[in-house]
């Protein structure tokens, strides 16, 4: 299994390294990974991993989505991403779990809401067991396989 994460916020802040932790976490247990990010600094510390490859630093959701290797499933860590998981799932057909909003954000727009029905799973940001999440993973990623495949879709 090879799971892509996306992170876009530019900030090097909690969360960033909560995103770095689990993929330093999956790492020591031989996920291949590939990650994007705005923050150069985090990249290049996570670039040193066995199992990590890392793309260059993006800012945007449609570099993100370009920049995206061939994954099982994407990981999308903040909402700048979100529009990333929604490209890739409409234009590759790429399964994507995502961090779920925070709390009392109101009631989402229209792309909101597409982003949020399109995810396979919302994660709680703050239980980011590494084995909880290889499960998460696995299950988005064959649930999507067993789609039937339409190629009259738009």
């Amino acid at each position: 299994m090879k799971v892509g994460h996306i992170y876009l916020e530019g900030t090097r802040d909690e969360d960033a390294r909560r995103g770095a932790g689990l993929v330093e976490a999956l790492d020591r247990l031989t996920i291949s990974q590939h990650v994007l990010a705005a923050d150069a600094d985090l990249l290049r510390s996570l670039q040193a991993l066995p199992f990590v490859s890392c793309g260059p630093s993006v800012t945007s959701p449609i570099m993100a989505c370009c920049l995206m290797p061939d994954v099982d499933i994407v990981h999308i860590h903040d909402d700048k991403a979100a529009q990333a998981g929604l490209l890739l799932t409409l234009t590759r057909s790429m399964p994507f779990v995502m961090d779920s909003p925070q709390r009392g954000a109101g009631y989402p727009g229209p792309l909101k809401r597409s982003i949020l029905n399109r995810a396979r799973y919302l994660i709680d940001p703050e239980d980011l067991d590494p084995e909880r999440l290889i499960e998460i993973y696995r299950r988005g990623a064959d649930a999507w396989s067993e789609l039937p495949k339409n190629t009259n879709c738009w």
